[in-house]
């Protein structure tokens, strides 16, 4: 007996393309299972994020960061202590599609309808219920993200983001909001309803 098999790919619809869009170098099945956030990568953005944040009124003992390079499988998306320089949470966070209906890999656009992800600081601002339930406004601090909360650009959940990684299958797209999953929404939702100054949300590359 013979069987077909379909692969599905699940997404949220995309359509519209920033011209100065930038493509990420593909991943390929020799890649190795990059599962930990670079060491001194990490390091030097909490560094700069100390710095930044005690600058600008944000919260100097937490930080979110995301890290766009990884595969959208893995936890990329960081709750960072900033007085103990570690990791206390991660999870799945999906990029935005680009011009494409699914993109394996992440396209940087700052131009409004672009469906892409913005790198950049954002300070994470107001609390309010969406289309897909509660979200967080986002604020762009950096040239490659101002246009963030023109082009609606927020920090939401969707049922397609996995609650756990999913390496080697790839994550859903979003239109280039930082999206994740409800349960992960959940725990970062603790950090950011109960400081009393915003968080700073780093989006890398």
């Amino acid at each position: 007996m013979k069987y077909t098999v379909i692969l599905v790919l699940i997404f949220a619809g995309c359509k519209g393309f920033g011209k100065d869009a930038k493509p990420v170098h593909a991943f390929s099945a020799n890649d190795s299972l990059r599962n930990e956030f670079p060491a001194n990568k990490l390091d030097s953005l909490i560094k700069l994020a100390i710095v930044f944040n005690h600058g600008n009124g944000l919260n100097e003992e937490i930080v979110f960061f995301a890290d766009l390079s990884m595969h959208s499988g893995l936890p990329r998306f960081a709750v960072v202590d900033l007085k103990q320089k570690k990791i206390l949470k991660r999870g799945l966070v999906a990029h935005g599609c680009g011009a494409s209906l699914y993109a394996i890999n992440a396209s940087f656009s700052n131009k409004p309808n672009s469906n892409c992800s913005s790198l950049g600081k954002y300070k994470i601002g107001g609390k309010y219920k969406g289309q897909f339930g509660s979200a967080y406004k986002l604020h762009g601090l950096d040239k490659t993200n101002s246009n963030a909360y023109q082009r609606a650009v927020v920090l939401h959940a969707y049922g397609c983001v996995p609650d756990v990684a999913s390496y080697p299958v790839y994550t859903c797209n979003s239109k280039g909001c930082a999206m994740v999953s409800y349960k992960f929404l959940a725990a970062l939702s603790a950090y950011i309803d109960g400081s009393e100054k915003p968080l700073l949300l780093w989006i890398v590359n």
